[in-house]
C-alpha cells in the first residue's frame, strides 16, 4: 500500500517503511520528471533543511528560490543508497560534473550562499521574503504563452544534453513553425502593430 505522499518528509516513516519491503515508500507516484518537465513552469521556494528526496525532486523545476537559512543536501549516500528521481543528471545540468560528484559522493550539507555560488540553487533571498520572491519569479513566466511555455521546456529538456547539433536544430524548427501558428503568436504580432501589450490570457 505504501505510505500517504503526505508523510513522504517524515524521514522515519520512510525509513521504516522501505526496511518492511514497501519500496513505493520512496517513489512518488507517477512518473515525477516527465509530469515536471511537460507542465506549465514551476517555482520552488526553499526553507530549512531540505535533504535527499526533498532536494532530488525539485532539480527538474525551473526555478529554485532558496531562504537564507536553507540547508541543502544529497544525503543518500550517508545513508547507504543512491540517488533517484533522475537527479544523477539533473545536479549534473544545474550545477556540473565537479559539483554533483562532490554532493554525490560526500553527502555534504551547503548552505543557502554556497547553494547559490554553485548553481544548486538560482536566487538567495531572506526568509520573510521566500514566497513573494518565488511568486514574483513564477508571475514573468506565467505571463507569456502556455504553448510557448510548454514548447521551451520540452527544448531544454530534449537538448540540455543532446550532442547533435542538427537534431537541436530540428527540434527547435518543428517547434517553432508550430508556435508561429499558434493564436499567442497573432495576437503578439497584432499587438506589437497596434502598438500596445498582448492579450495573452
Amino acid at each position: 500500500a505504501g505510505i500517504d505522499q503526505r508523510q513522504i518528509f517524515n524521514l522515519s516513516a520512510v525509513f521504516q517503511a522501505r526496511s518492511d519491503g514497501d519500496d513505493s515508500a520512496v517513489k512518488p507516484r507517477g512518473d515525477w520528471v516527465q509530469t515536471v518537465r511537460t507542465c506549465k513552469p514551476i517555482v520552488a521556494a526553499v526553507n530549512g533543511a531540505t535533504y535527499g528526496i526533498g532536494l532530488t525532486m525539485i532539480l527538474p523545476f525551473d526555478n529554485i528560490v532558496a531562504s537564507s537559512e536553507a540547508k541543502l543536501s544529497c544525503a543518500f549516500i550517508k545513508m547507504g543508497i543512491v540517488p533517484e528521481l533522475g537527479s544523477s543528471t539533473f545536479l549534473v545540468r544545474r550545477a556540473g560534473w565537479g559539483v554533483a560528484s562532490d554532493l554525490m559522493l560526500s553527502g555534504r550539507a551547503v548552505d543557502a550562499d554556497e547553494a547559490l555560488r554553485i548553481g544548486l540553487v538560482d536566487v538567495v533571498v531572506e526568509p520573510d521574503a521566500l514566497l513573494d520572491a518565488a511568486k514574483a519569479r513564477a508571475r514573468t513566466y506565467g505571463a507569456n504563452s502556455d504553448t510557448a511555455l510548454r514548447y521551451v521546456k520540452e527544448l531544454l529538456t530534449l537538448n540540455a544534453v543532446e550532442t547533435d547539433i542538427s537534431l537541436v536544430q530540428q527540434r527547435e524548427g518543428e517547434l517553432l513553425a508550430k508556435a508561429f501558428e499558434s493564436p499567442e503568436h497573432k495576437e503578439a504580432i497584432t499587438a506589437f502593430q497596434e502598438k500596445r501589450a498582448p492579450k495573452i490570457r
